[in-house]
């Protein structure tokens, strides 16, 4: 056996669980055991990119240098009737290397942060510009649900403080709490939107909104969703380990406990939900500000 082989225990079934509580427990361990497996494959694909992913970066900043250079050289022609026409392809050139190098930065970013989840080390705290992070997390978890779903299409509405600025985080713990959000809210309206299917589904438009407002001592970030929403009952098991509202095989009921614990323990925050059903749901983060 691979001593790297992440395996999953199957737990011994509750007292007195019928055979239906033992045969989706089951089904969940079977969930589990494919993710981590998933995980795996994931960490080394992440590996290989990472080869090319620096190519890119190296040789737009290297061709940035070039453009330097051509410029400085394109001033001894001032006076050349091709000046102006050499001066804008050069303007023209250095923005587009620009944007692949800022390209080529999210990318490896968002590498670093999935390869940081695979692995099990220490969470580490550092600086982090919590707004970038909200963006860029909820844009991912976005395009994994277009990915397998052509059809869904969600407005993404950002109201992010612009006096947040750098927060003392674990980054690569906490964009999970962010994909798990987004995720549950982006299959939220996913499933509204595949019931309106009476002629109403026009008018109605998918909408998460994003938030995040910086106070003199803490940080909140809000998650909304104009989805199908959840009853009381429901509410109040949400972040019970293996709860789902989700058909089997389509979770495993985990992301949000994982998600409360990351910012509960992890973080010394708080997680909680609002909900209305057939209007909203809310899920409001609050984060102590840390030196």
């Amino acid at each position: 056996m691979d001593p790297n082989q992440v395996q999953v225990a199957e737990p011994a079934p509750p007292p007195g669980a019928s055979p239906a509580d033992i045969a989706a427990l089951q089904a969940q361990v079977a969930q589990l055991d494919r993710l981590a497996a998933i995980g795996q494959l994931t960490a080394g694909i992440l590996h290989e990119i990472k080869n090319p992913l620096n190519f890119v970066s190296n040789y737009s900043r290297l061709s940035a240098d070039l453009v330097t250079e051509l410029e400085e050289l394109s001033a001894k022609w001032a006076a050349t009737p091709e000046a102006a026409e050499l001066t804008d392809v050069l303007g023209m050139l250095r923005g587009n290397i620009t944007r692949i190098r800022e390209n080529a930065q999210r990318a490896e970013r968002l590498i670093q942060s999935m390869l940081a989840q695979t692995r099990n080390e220490p969470a580490h705290f550092e600086p982090t510009a919590l707004n970038v992070l909200l963006e860029e997390f909820t844009k991912l978890a976005y395009q994994g649900i277009r990915a397998g779903d052509k059809e869904f299409v969600v407005s993404l509405v950002f109201q992010l403080d612009p006096n947040m600025g750098e927060v003392q985080l674990a980054p690569y713990e906490f964009n999970r709490v962010v994909l798990n959000l987004v995720l549950n809210a982006c299959y939220a309206v996913n499933e509204r939107r595949k019931k309106l299917l009476d002629g109403s589904a026009g008018a109605y438009k998918p909408t998460i909104t994003v938030s995040s407002q910086r106070f003199a001592d803490h940080l909140e970030v809000r998650v909304r969703d104009n989805g199908e929403g959840m009853s009381a009952a429901v509410q109040a098991k949400l972040f019970t380990p293996f709860f789902t509202t989700k058909p089997v095989g389509t979770g495993t009921g985990l992301g949000l406990a994982l998600s409360r614990r990351i910012v509960a323990d992890l973080h010394r925050g708080s997680l909680a939900v609002a909900s209305e059903p057939g209007s909203y749901t809310e899920f409001t983060i609050q984060l102590p500000l840390l030196a």
